[in-house]
């Protein structure tokens, strides 16, 4: 019998099943059978060829379409459908479908078109593994399985980032927090020339200001205090491939002009040291800041930021790509039920329509977080709108529940959103920026701009207001 695996998803028994039962007789492939709630762990072995079968409702079909294509996009994935609507088989094609085939089918014909697939895949691997590369064995989209994106602004998105990744430019990410944009960097990096290199990351609103140039550039023995032993910083420990510098807009504005010279000249010096040392890097930075604003206000520098700023990469929120919610919502909880040891529980249609139209301030962060507590905290095999985490279920969660009064400007909001953090973690300036989603020098440097103190009770106040005793001003209402 033949070494070839077939996989059969299909939602029949497999007793019950005509294709398994007419497969696992043949001599040709193994054939392997599987729920579609299986599938994640099933692509963790060897699969030649994928059949999908889950009758009459074609979005369980493409929605499992999506999650091959991503974990094993080089395996043909054929569907089997009831229906011969053209706009879905369209839909299916264009999404990475090798075959879209209608029922009732001939068993010879559908056997006949397997081995064609399974002969030409066993051709190509056999070409590869003489003379092709382990990246090109992988599939087209190499280290975008973390990423999960079937809208068109994701796949367009996808496309760019792979045409930039064999280049060296320097490339931006910019978005909001909780998008992607480690997760993006890194295939970047796993489909460039640098991929057998490391892949260095630094998230520089979580390093301590006075030890910045340290983690990145190295320092020597005796250079500081504290400093006991000569140490490399990120941009030698990552030579011969990428350096990822996260959140580069809590770069502080003394030592950008330092970065930018490394990033022209490929030379870096150790802090106590008069030696430069040759580094071969390519970098990848990323914000959640609108820097073009920061240059403006002098904050960071414009000739950086034009270094920096060769490429731009943009994600998207998460409000922005809803119809991207259900795929990643069916993909976490696959992937969380699996290290949980539960099966994946049913969702209750209102609890599918709330994710759907959630405003996900978090974005896919907390989409994933949130969807962690429910499995962690109910055991139901359905779970509903009643085991949403309090703070979704209390009106933070849909778009539209913050009652903002018109005119409102936008520094207003944020100025407003940042008070009243302050005043929930009684002034505790670590706590509120983790609960903004920013950095304590963010908020410091805000703070700092609008003349905003905070009371030992947590109470935004100007500094003039202060003075004089006066209670500072201005809510936005929320509404219940």
């Amino acid at each position: 019998m033949s070494n070839n695996q077939l996989l059969l998803i299909s939602e029949e028994q497999s007793s019950d099943s005509k294709i398994y039962n007419w497969f696992s007789k043949q001599d040709f492939c193994q054939t392997q059978y599987c729920a579609p709630s299986e599938v994640s762990r099933y692509l963790e072995q060897r699969v030649d060829l994928i059949l999908c079968d889950t009758g009459e409702d074609v979005s369980i079909s493409l929605e499992l379409l999506y999650l091959c294509k991503q974990q094993a996009p080089e395996v043909p994935f054929l569907i089997l459908s009831h229906t011969s609507d053209v706009v879905t088989a369209v839909a299916a094609m264009k999404q990475g479908a090798d075959e879209f085939l209608v029922k009732p089918l001939q068993p010879e014909s559908l056997v006949k078109l397997i081995e064609g697939y399974l002969q030409a895949r066993q051709s190509r691997v056999a070409v590869e593994e003489n003379h092709g590369s382990s990246t090109a064995r992988l599939g087209r989209y190499v280290g975008f399985e973390k990423m999960v994106g079937t809208t068109q602004v994701m796949q367009q998105l996808f496309e760019r980032a792979q045409r930039v990744a064999g280049t060296d430019s320097t490339v931006l990410i910019t978005g909001e927090s909780g998008t992607g944009k480690e997760l993006l960097a890194e295939a970047i990096h796993r489909n460039s020339l640098r991929a057998e290199h490391p892949f260095v990351t630094i998230n520089m609103a979580a390093v301590p200001e006075h030890l910045v140039e340290s983690e990145l550039f190295g320092h020597v023995k005796g250079s500081f205090n504290g400093a006991s032993e000569s140490r490399v910083g990120r941009f030698e420990a990552a030579h011969g491939g990428t350096l990822f510098i996260d959140e580069i807009g809590d770069f502080k504005l003394e030592s950008q002009a330092k970065l930018l010279g490394v990033l022209e000249n490929h030379r870096v010096t150790l802090i106590g040291s008069n030696r430069d040392r040759e580094v071969d890097v390519r970098v990848i930075a990323a914000t959640s800041h609108p820097l073009h604003q920061m240059v403006q206000t002098g904050d960071f520098r414009e000739d950086l930021f034009y270094r920096l700023n060769v490429v731009n990469l943009a994600l998207p929120p998460l409000r922005e790509r809803r119809d991207d919610i259900p795929v990643l919502v069916n993909y976490f909880l696959s992937q969380l039920c699996q290290g949980l040891k539960r099966d994946v529980p049913l969702l209750d249609p209102e609890l599918e329509s709330r994710l759907r139209n959630g405003h996900w301030p978090g974005n896919i962060r907390q989409l994933r977080n949130c969807l962690e507590s429910m499995l962690v905290l109910s055991r139901e095999e359905v779970l509903t709108l009643a085991d949403l985490p309090e703070m979704m279920n209390g009106g933070q969660l849909a778009a539209g529940q913050i009652a903002i009064p018109a005119g409102t400007r936008l520094e207003d909001l944020e100025r407003t959103a940042i008070e009243q953090t302050l005043k929930r973690y009684r002034g505790n300036r670590t706590q509120s920026a983790r609960s903004l989603g920013v950095s304590v020098r963010t908020l410091q440097r805000k703070l700092k701009a609008w003349g905003v103190m905070a009371d030992s009770r947590g109470n935004g106040q100007s500094e003039e207001a202060a003075k004089h005793g006066l209670q500072g001003s201005g809510t936005i209402s929320t509404s219940n």
